[in-house]
Parts: structure tokens; C-alpha cells; sequence
């Protein structure tokens, strides 16, 4: 009789540490394949024939698609340069050169992945209709009052993040990318 208890024992620890685990690695895939630069962040191994299992698990579940490493890599952002999550009733400067892709965009979504409402229209920028700074640099203000120049509404008292799409890059699959100068995110005041 003991050994049948100690079978059953057995089988239950066996399928909850395997149901955990699972679990645990598919809800965690965040740090599988990290590239980090600064506040920016990229998964460059997140898609293609190569990713893992639990990032394809993860990618299904969110519904989420990323870029393949021959279209580029999307970074994400979602503190400043300081380390400070990025908040909505706050404005931020992001304010870079330009990068090495055929097409770069730059958007503003709430941490649920969705577009805020914004009274301009504008729900991101794009390497073609930003304005230029001395040739090459370029400037973007982000907060949740409407401004002159280049500027992306955020959610008022709400966290945000910034996505960064650089395509066509001939940085792929990890190679160079730390070579690339992202822009930097700098908070300026809040309300």
C-alpha cells in the first residue's frame, strides 16, 4: 500500500513541476534572447525558423507577431534613460540621428499594446516625415498636452511605451546592433 502512495505522490509532484515549468517559461519568454541598449530592448531571435518553442507559445498566446531578421527589429522601450518607467502625464524628449535602415518608425502605445487616442491623428513617426534638426538629427516630444513640432500624445496618468521599428537594417540577428545609435529618451517635466 505505501508503494502505490508513493507512486501516486510521485506522479503528482512529476506533472505539477512539469505544468509549472511550462507555465513559467512561456509567461517569462521576455528574457529568453534580450538584447538591451540603453532603455531599448530587442528580441532579434523572436522570430524566424530558429526561435524556441516557448517564444513561439508566447507569441501565440499574446498574438503578437515580431519582424523577421530579414525585415528588421523592433526595440522597445518602456523607461527613459534614467531608468524611470515612462508616464503618461509626462513629457519626454526622444531625440536621436539617423539610424541605419531603408525605413525607420517610431509609435506610442499603452503597455496593452494599444494607440491612444490622440486629437492630431498622429500615432507615430516615420524616418520620411519627421522634421530634421541639422541634417541628420531629429527631435520628438511626447506628453498628453498637444504641441507645436513633431509630437506623440500619451495617456494621461497611464505608463506607456515607446516602439522603435528599424527596417531593412544590414544589422540582422544580432549582429551589430550595439553598433546602431538608438535615441535617447530624456523626461523634460510633467504635469
Amino acid at each position: 500500500m505505501r508503494l502505490i502512495g508513493d507512486i501516486i505522490l510521485f506522479a503528482v509532484v512529476a506533472v505539477g513541476l512539469g505544468i509549472g515549468s511550462a507555465y513559467f517559461a512561456v509567461n517569462h519568454t521576455d528574457h529568453l534572447g534580450l538584447f538591451q541598449v540603453g532603455p531599448w530592448r530587442a528580441w532579434p531571435e523572436a522570430a524566424g525558423p530558429d526561435v524556441n518553442p516557448y517564444s513561439k507559445a508566447d507569441q501565440a498566446r499574446r498574438g503578437s507577431l515580431h519582424l523577421a531578421s530579414g525585415e528588421g527589429i523592433a526595440f522597445t522601450a518602456t523607461t527613459d534613460d534614467e531608468g524611470t518607467p515612462l508616464d503618461g502625464s509626462c513629457q519626454y524628449r526622444i531625440s536621436g540621428e539617423e539610424m541605419p535602415s531603408r525605413v525607420w518608425t517610431l509609435s506610442l502605445f499603452t503597455r496593452d499594446n494599444a494607440l491612444v487616442d490622440n486629437p492630431s491623428g498622429r500615432y507615430s513617426f516615420h524616418s520620411q516625415d519627421v522634421a530634421r534638426v541639422g541634417g541628420s538629427r531629429f527631435e520628438i516630444v511626447t506628453g498628453p498636452s498637444a504641441r507645436g513640432g513633431d509630437w506623440l500624445s500619451s495617456p494621461v496618468d497611464a505608463p506607456f511605451k515607446l516602439v522603435l521599428r528599424l527596417y531593412e537594417t544590414p544589422h540582422t540577428r544580432g549582429g551589430g546592433y550595439s553598433e546602431i545609435k538608438l535615441p535617447q529618451i530624456a523626461w523634460t517635466s510633467c504635469q
